[in-house]
């Protein structure tokens, strides 16, 4: 048996005010919470991580089942990524160049195949987060999305075909 106490152990415990074990539910989600963030853009990821831990501190009292911690965070993170979209549809968009996956350097091509991913409907875009970059089982993957394993194994089936059929019109062969 591990000493180390469970999520929802922390949860009540912070909800008693134990800073300690907030920032213990921190260091255990952050990773989470950036991978979500990650839609807001690479500069806003860092200031939506900041803004949901803000939030859920702030607003933690209000969370009914401590073991669904990690959904109500991610539940957060997606809102404040809506909102920074919102703020940003009245500022100038910088400039992004096509994808051209397969055209330069390792590195380049995945920060291409990422901006791919991007593109991906937010279900899509979530499901391909958390299972295959943060390397999430999928039950974890299929607890986040509020989904059963079968839909969210079909959740990622369509986010692979659409990002292969992109990869087809960028002239990437699979």
């Amino acid at each position: 048996m591990s000493d180390q106490p469970t999520t929802e152990e922390l949860v009540r415990r912070a909800m008693g005010g134990d800073i300690a074990a907030f920032g213990s539910l921190y260091d255990r989600t952050v990773r989470l919470v950036r991978a979500v963030a990650a839609d807001a853009g690479r500069d806003a990821a860092e200031d939506v991580t900041h803004e949901t831990f803000l939030r859920a501190f702030r607003t933690l009292r209000t969370l009914r089942d401590p073991a669904r911690f990690a959904p109500w965070l991610v539940g957060i993170a997606r809102l404040v990524v809506r909102e920074q979209r919102r703020v940003r549809r009245f500022e100038p968009l910088p400039e992004q160049g096509p994808v051209q996956v397969g055209a330069g350097s390792q590195d380049e091509d995945a920060e291409d195949l990422l901006r791919l991913v991007a593109r991906l409907p937010e279900e899509e875009r979530l499901a391909v987060r958390f299972f295959f970059l943060n390397e999430r089982s999928i039950e974890d993957t299929a607890r986040l999305l509020n989904r059963s394993r079968s839909g969210t194994y079909a959740v990622l089936q369509r986010a692979k075909a659409r990002l292969a059929r992109w990869l087809q019109e960028c002239g990437v062969s699979r």
